[in-house]
């Protein structure tokens, strides 16, 4: 699961990741460990902010609906819509006026969520959704948010390692130079 550690790892991935260890410990030939460890992902499952995650897989162009059970009942379009408007008016601050509308264009995929408009801009969704931002405003808006959510600290604990390694040497100067 690498692709969790690296500086651009989006929410989405975190879907991927899930799923991959979910799958991993139910083929697990260890019955007793898969289970334990089917427990414990369970538990970390629900103290996710899980609309948020399942909002990252369901914006993501190339995704949508795909690998989502008809059988649950809240996780359909309706449903999740619920968490569009909760995301744009919570980080906005504004009601919502065209999110529902916009969402649901982009659910049909008329344009510009059209598969060939998506093709073009290939794995950069981030991009993507500040290219339609001027045509989906409110869900434009969420998405930016949502793919702009950095899920780990690689590249700031890089950063602060950097840091302290330019204020050391620094400081290491001025204590030579003294």
């Amino acid at each position: 699961m690498d692709i969790l550690q690296r500086d651009k790892a989006q929410l989405h991935e975190v879907l991927h990741g899930f799923g991959y260890f979910v799958k991993f410990w139910k083929d697990c030939d260890d019955l007793e460990l898969g289970t334990k460890m089917l427990d414990r992902l369970q538990t970390r499952w629900k103290s996710w902010e899980q609309p948020l995650l399942l909002l990252s897989w369901l914006l993501h162009p190339k995704y949508k609906m795909m690998k989502f059970k008809d059988n649950i009942s809240n996780l359909n379009h309706v449903y999740l819509s619920k968490w569009l408007v909760y995301y744009y008016e919570a980080w906005a601050k504004a009601r919502s006026r065209s999110i529902l509308r916009e969402f649901e264009n982009y659910r049909k995929g008329l344009y510009p969520f059209d598969e060939q408009t998506i093709n073009q801009f290939e794995d950069n969704i981030l991009s993507f959704w500040e290219w339609v931002y001027p045509l989906a405003k409110e869900l434009g808006y969420v998405a930016q948010r949502i793919f702009g959510i950095c899920v780990n600290a690689a590249s700031v604990e890089r950063l602060w390692s950097s840091m302290g390694f330019l204020h050391t040497k620094r400081r290491n100067r001025l204590h030579v130079s003294k």
